[in-house]
């Protein structure tokens, strides 16, 4: 079966049809974890990379079935997806992806606003050889991806961007903080990818934060990470206006009250 790609029909096919996991997202996966963990982790990754669309149904017959898992450790993972807002569970009719709300992708990049521009200030003055090797692989594979145009891969390599200035910069523990807390905010940063330009922009503003750092300046460094996560609210107009279907029905309101909390 051609894996489905566009809005809910490709969702409604998992109900008749076997369900493929894309081979980016099995290899996040870690083996090592519980199976319910295993399946959080699956699902929540299919989310983001919209693969499961916002308002779309979730069988859970597919997805076992597909992962041969049982439906323990899957009831598990959608309980703590629903707790953590991806997804509905309506009793006697089904589970369903939730539609994107504003609060929380807003709660998400304070969150990581606050850590983000600390770990690149602290990345800064840390950047010796041994790092700058890492981010220069990064950096190659950033540019490839947005000469293939392969908007899944340059996603996938630039959150391996931040996550390796946050290695440089403090423990696992930050990033994964800094991971969970963005959740909601991730399906608009992936959902941002087909715009017009977009790999461009955000290559040209990785590349930016990169000779800060390269150049041990935390303070270029800080400022260019700076502009970069703000371009998430240009980003969010966008597509609200573009795609309304896809958000909470408070998101033309959210919007609105946020820019004045930006306004001097």
């Amino acid at each position: 079966m051609p894996r489905p790609r566009k809005k809910d029909t490709e969702n409604n096919a998992l109900l008749q049809e076997p369900f493929v996991v894309p081979d980016r997202i099995l290899a996040g996966i870690d083996d090592s974890q519980p199976r319910a963990q295993q399946m959080y982790s699956l699902i929540r990754s299919l989310i983001i990379e919209m693969e499961l669309s916002p308002g779309s149904p979730i069988s859970e017959k597919a997805i076992g079935e597909a992962m041969s898992v049982s439906r323990t450790p899957l009831r598990e993972a959608l309980l703590k997806l629903a707790d953590e807002g991806f997804v509905t569970i309506v009793p006697n009719m089904g589970t369903f992806v939730s539609k994107i709300d504003l609060a929380t992708v807003f709660e998400g990049q304070f969150v990581r606003r606050a850590l983000e521009l600390e770990t690149t200030r602290v990345a800064a003055l840390k950047m010796d050889a041994e790092f700058l090797r890492e981010l220069d692989v990064n950096m190659y594979q950033q540019k490839r991806c947005a000469s293939d145009m392969d908007e899944a891969a340059f996603y996938q390599a630039d959150e391996e961007f931040h996550r390796i200035i946050s290695s440089i910069a403090a423990s696992k523990r930050v990033w994964k903080t800094i991971h969970v807390a963005k959740g909601q905010l991730d399906r608009v940063r992936r959902l941002a990818f087909p715009l017009p330009d977009h790999m461009k922009v955000v290559l040209d503003e990785h590349t930016a934060i990169y000779e800060g750092l390269k150049n041990n300046d935390p303070a270029a460094a800080v400022a260019a990470m700076e502009i970069h996560l703000a371009r998430i609210f240009i980003t969010l107009q966008t597509l609200c206006e573009s795609r309304p279907e896809l958000f909470s029905e408070d998101a033309a309101d959210m919007i609105a009250e946020h820019a004045k909390l930006l306004s001097p």
